[in-house]
């Protein structure tokens, strides 16, 4: 997916490779923020991706590390089934 300069649109990818797959929850933890799902595709050592499934704040998105193989911060509920 390309990038866009857009940190909420769907298909953005961080510096880090997560991928911002679309909003999930319009009710953030963050004051005037939406929850969206991001996917990391980030290469692991075995040649697969991540491919690890959470929840962020619009405000992060530029900024997440994935919570499973980059010690980033928990993600948030997931409200729809991304399988």
């Amino acid at each position: 997916m390309k990038a866009s300069p857009n940190t909420t649109v769907v298909g953005f990818v961080n510096r880090n490779q997560q991928v911002n797959l679309g909003l999930d929850n319009p009710n953030g933890t963050d004051h005037c923020q939406s929850v969206y799902a991001l996917r990391c595709d980030r290469v692991l050592q075995d040649g697969n991706k991540c491919g690890h499934l959470y929840g962020a704040n619009g405000s992060d998105i530029h900024r997440r590390l994935c919570p499973k193989c980059q010690n980033g911060k928990p993600g948030l509920p997931l409200v729809r089934n991304y399988v």
